[in-house]
């Protein structure tokens, strides 16, 4: 098996970056989710509101975030100086609380009409991170791990193909067995050691065409439904935090599961 691609999402609900090789930190690959945009009263906003947002594409690179608006000039954020305020937001992320800093006026107009809703961006804290580990503005866990194999399944189920980018990874594995990352609890990628943390439940945002920037109906939940049932949701991708930090993931590295999870027992040959 090996990593076939690598996303990094420096902006939260906005396109994500496809890159060579990532540096692995204690919150994930450098950069993912360091930023997010929020409303007025400093509430998130994603995809589930605000679909437009998958046509934005934020890139990092000579100590700046670079924002890419369709059909308009690039928005040019530098990671310090007058980009930035000292006003300080709280920010809610499905329960657990965050503290960002918010960017300049400029920034933040040129973002709302951008997205044509009125928006502030937010850089987290260095300082500060939630559940007393170190991750940055996820939904959940820092790294969400995706076998190409998986894809063609339910592709193979669904009336319709449905691309990766509707599902957000930041590993997307070659040659594994349909959902085989179910059954890792550890994986050595390179020199980086990952350990599984739970599978990732799925919500509307895999419903939203990632080019254009619309919502396209019930896929792939509705297939999802009929074979990857967890509880009321649907699950699909594994979510996966590094043990250490300081080591790169790079494409073409070779992926090796070293610990599979005690249900891993009955499809493993004996």
């Amino acid at each position: 098996m090996k990593v076939s691609d690598i996303f990094v999402y420096p902006i939260k609900s906005l396109r994500g970056s496809a890159v060579e090789e990532a540096l692995v930190c204690g919150y994930g690959l450098e950069h993912d989710r360091r930023w997010m945009l929020v409303d007025a009263d400093s509430k998130m906003i994603t995809q589930r509101e605000c679909p437009r947002l998958a046509t934005l594409y934020p890139h990092v690179g000579d100590g700046q975030l670079r924002i890419t608006i369709p059909g308009s000039a690039d928005i040019v954020v530098p990671f310090s100086g007058d980009a930035w305020t000292e006003h300080q937001v709280t920010i809610d992320v499905w329960g657990h609380g965050y503290v960002g800093v918010a960017a300049s006026d400029t920034i933040n107009a040129a973002l709302s009409e951008a997205i044509g809703v009125a928006c502030r961006l937010a850089s987290i804290r260095s300082d500060i991170f939630r559940m007393k580990q170190e991750v940055a503005f996820h939904d959940d866990s820092p790294l969400l791990v995706i076998s190409q194999a998986s894809l063609d399944e339910l592709n193979r189920r669904s009336p319709a193909p449905i691309p990766m980018n509707r599902f957000r990874p930041n590993l997307v594995i070659a040659d594994a067995n349909p959902f085989e990352e179910d059954l890792w609890q550890r994986i050595v990628i390179g020199d980086s050691l990952l350990r599984s943390v739970k599978a990732c439940e799925r919500c509307v945002i895999t419903t939203v065409d990632q080019a254009e920037g619309v919502f396209r109906g019930p896929e792939p939940l509705k297939t999802l439904a009929t074979f990857r049932r967890k509880g009321e949701n649907v699950a699909f991708g594994q979510y996966f935090r590094p043990e250490g930090n300081g080591t790169k993931i790079h494409r073409g590295d070779e992926v090796r599961a070293v610990e599979f999870k005690p249900e891993a027992a009955a499809h493993l040959p004996s």
